[in-house]
């Protein structure tokens, strides 16, 4: 994924990211045009998906956007229409696991979003989506690790280092769901051990060190007005210098959600009182802004964004 220049924009949510041609359907499918026709929609969204080829990672972001950004009808009746067509099947079944995140499918939709990606993932073999999905849904239903671990096996045959299955594994292990801090915490140092550097798991050391820093902030007391000394400490500053150090080397990262995991560098290093540093994340971001992080505690993920974007700019003067 290339780089951007030094350009100032006006910072807006951008799901898409950089990806172009993903931002162009998503548009597209919120014209009322466009929206309101079914099969015009689902004809623009198919020609998006093929066109991934055997990108997986490529494919995996634009499935993730597309599960939010089109409507139900329409992931059903391509499904409907094309049960033979492995994208149409994990549509279907993402956007069930996309919107259980706020409320848990039913059964019948569980079973229907189960089934639709066990027929995909036969459909395409090589392809690590289907089985992502399947991986999403049981943890969503709180199933034990016997259920859980054999569909990870599978994913990381097809793309060992995934960043959409090592976030959802990384939810899995974490106290809050089937697993411990210390679950967690293993996991992720066995990713930072093995994982190439240049791999799109980079974060997953930062996506750690921010949960940490939530989950303090989140039980107040005396344990939020300290949360924030943990960027003080060896591993937090580590972490830090090195992202900083080499993230924005062009060439160096090159995953779909590259944008997404420098949003999260730039809000991590604002929040370690680090605004010099983060001066040149938020140029490079462009400000393409994601909810996540910026939107934490019921925050305006945009107006959270501009905020910390001067204070860097401040910083650097």
């Amino acid at each position: 994924m290339p780089l951007f220049g030094r350009r100032k924009a006006t910072p807006h949510l951008a799901p898409e990211l950089d990806d172009t041609e993903l931002g162009q359907v998503c548009r597209r499918l919120a014209d009322r045009g466009v929206g309101n026709s079914r099969a015009l929609a689902v004809a623009v969204i198919e020609k998006l998906l093929d066109s991934a080829g055997g990108d997986w990672d490529r494919r995996c972001h634009r499935l993730a956007v597309l599960a939010e950004v089109s409507l139900p009808g329409v992931q059903r009746l391509w499904m409907d229409r094309r049960p033979d067509h492995a994208d149409a099947l994990t549509l279907f079944a993402w956007g069930v696991m996309a919107r259980g995140r706020h409320t848990p499918p039913s059964q019948d939709e569980f079973q229907l979003a189960w089934h639709a990606s066990i027929e995909a993932a036969r459909l395409r073999p090589a392809d690590p989506s289907p089985w992502i999905v399947r991986l999403g849904l049981l943890r969503q239903w709180r199933r034990p690790n016997d259920e859980v671990f054999p569909l990870w096996r599978e994913i990381t045959a097809r793309d060992p280092w995934n960043r959409e299955a090592h976030l959802q594994m990384f939810g899995y292990l974490s106290p809050q769901e089937c697993g411990t801090r210390g679950q967690m915490l293993d996991f992720v140092d066995e990713v930072r051990a093995v994982a190439p550097a240049s791999a799109p798991t980079a974060a997953m050391p930062l996506w750690s060190l921010v949960e940490r820093y939530h989950s303090a902030l989140g039980k107040g007391g005396v344990g939020a007005l300290t949360a924030v000394h943990l960027w003080e400490h060896g591993e937090a500053a580590g972490v830090l210098q090195v992202a900083t150090a080499t993230w924005l080397r062009p060439g160096h990262l090159t995953h779909a959600a590259l944008l997404a995991d420098l949003n999260l560098l730039a809000y991590a290093l604002c929040e370690a009182r680090k605004h010099a540093s983060a001066a040149n994340v938020f140029a490079t971001v462009g400000g393409r802004v994601t909810a996540f992080p910026w939107s934490r505690g019921g925050a305006d993920p945009v107006s959270a964004f501009v905020s910390a974007q001067e204070r860097a700019d401040r910083a650097a003067r």
